[in-house]
């Protein structure tokens, strides 16, 4: 059962009189518990909706077309918690201080199915395997980084095997689409454990459609933590050298890639971005994988219809992660910088909340922006933060919003939506 919060005007549940604070117990007979429930089973033409007010029970029966929806909008599940202690888990590097959120483990297979969270399986039982199963519950986004009994347990902090390739069998003979990350960890998880994980994995290429390696992150909160290397450089350079034979050799069913590698190495090791063929389908470019690419093929796309001359002079100032600052400084600033009126900087901002390691754009702090170009901002008629460094409500990651920024610099800010002409729209305002 679950607690109805919303009820759509004119929507079918409106006009038979379903209200908010309704309980949904059941839909044809099968018991509602979340979300997954519901969009499954409301899909029948003719549907049996049961519903609790008070202590009265009442059933409608609902002739519908296959895609019609009630209008009822349901309370959030509770969300499962993450039961490992992975040796670099990122919530456990937070700094203090920050909203109470940040600070939640989730692994919820649900989460995976509806916004492609990553999840290790490992609190995953059978009943679970069978719901994914038989709902269809595909895709779903896995966190692997070793297929190794030995290793996975010391990466997870687990006294025991959590039978993975148990759960992998299941879920290829149900015909579940895979996507999987591997975190690397230097002296951890590569080399011969690298190696033997894309092997073992790659036998699964009939549900697995793609591997992604990411690089770990560190923070300078890692106290009484296992000692983990970062990734250099010269590390990404060899990686992205070794990797040329796993794409040369190792393709998905598709015809497509199997493995990848995130930007980051890329942008580690000052080597180009690969071209859009290297991507495929963009599988999992939420989790950085041909992000830059995409960004750069739609610059050069929108390019072509900015305007020669703008009417007006404007200063403006892109703010962005260490990391990414050369491939806006190479790709992005000259062409801007071309057109007439228009005069465009950028500014790598340092990340102090997390430490210097952190160079990535979504984990910029409203504190690190402010203070990093509270003597430059008055100089500029805009400043442009990068996307993905907001939640739903313009915070940032230390709860400064935008406005507030805007309101310290006492600056236009604006945040980039990954759209350059809407963007040249707010410039020629």
């Amino acid at each position: 059962m679950v607690k109805i919060t919303d009820i759509e005007e004119n929507s079918i549940a409106h006009t038979l009189g379903i209200r908010p604070g309704d309980v949904l117990i059941s839909i044809n007979n099968h018991e509602i518990n979340d979300l997954i429930d519901f969009e499954f089973f409301i899909s029948e033409e003719m549907v049996n909706v049961k519903i609790r007010r008070g202590k009265q029970i009442t059933e409608y029966e609902i002739e519908k077309n296959y895609d019609d929806k009630l209008g009822i909008h349901l309370e959030e599940f509770k969300v499962r918690s993450c039961n490992n202690n992975c040796i670099f888990c990122f919530v456990n590097q937070n700094p203090p201080g920050l909203r109470k959120t940040l600070y939640f483990k989730d692994e919820d297979y649900r989460l995976s199915f509806l916004y492609g969270n990553y999840i290790t399986m490992t609190n995953i039982d059978d009943l679970d395997l069978k719901r994914i199963v038989d709902m269809r519950l595909s895709p779903l986004y896995l966190s692997i980084h070793a297929t190794d009994p030995t290793v996975r347990k010391k990466i997870f902090q687990r006294g025991r095997d959590d039978n993975l390739f148990d759960k992998l069998d299941y879920l290829t003979k149900g015909g579940i689409e895979l996507h999987v990350q591997i975190v690397l960890m230097p002296g951890i998880n590569d080399g011969e454990i690298l190696e033997k994980t894309i092997s073992d994995l790659y036998h699964y290429k009939e549900s697995i459609k793609s591997v992604a390696i990411v690089p770990v992150g560190l923070t300078k909160h890692r106290k009484n933590k296992p000692k983990i290397t970062p990734i250099d450089s010269e590390y990404a350079r060899k990686l992205i050298k070794a990797s040329k034979k796993w794409t040369k050799n190792y393709f998905n069913v598709e015809g497509n890639r199997f493995i990848y590698l995130s930007d980051e190495f890329f942008l580690l090791a000052g080597r180009p971005i690969p071209a859009s063929s290297y991507y495929g389908f963009y599988y999992q470019i939420d989790n950085g994988v041909g992000l830059t690419r995409v960004m750069l093929d739609n610059f050069k796309k929108d390019s072509r219809r900015f305007p020669n001359k703008l009417k007006k002079d404007k200063r403006i100032l892109f703010i962005t992660g260490m990391l990414a600052k050369p491939v806006l400084e190479a790709y992005i600033l000259p062409v801007l910088n071309s057109v007439e009126g228009m005069k465009v900087d950028v500014i790598g901002i340092v990340n102090n909340l997390f430490g210097h390691t952190v160079t990535v754009s979504g984990l910029l702090a409203g504190k690190d922006i402010i203070e990093q170009t509270k003597f430059i901002a008055p100089y500029y008629d805009m400043i442009v933060l990068p996307p993905r460094c907001i939640n739903e409500d313009s915070i940032l990651i230390d709860d400064v919003s935008t406005k507030e920024i805007e309101e310290e610099l006492g600056t236009k800010v604006t945040v980039f939506d990954n759209d350059f002409l809407r963007l040249m729209e707010h410039v020629k305002e």
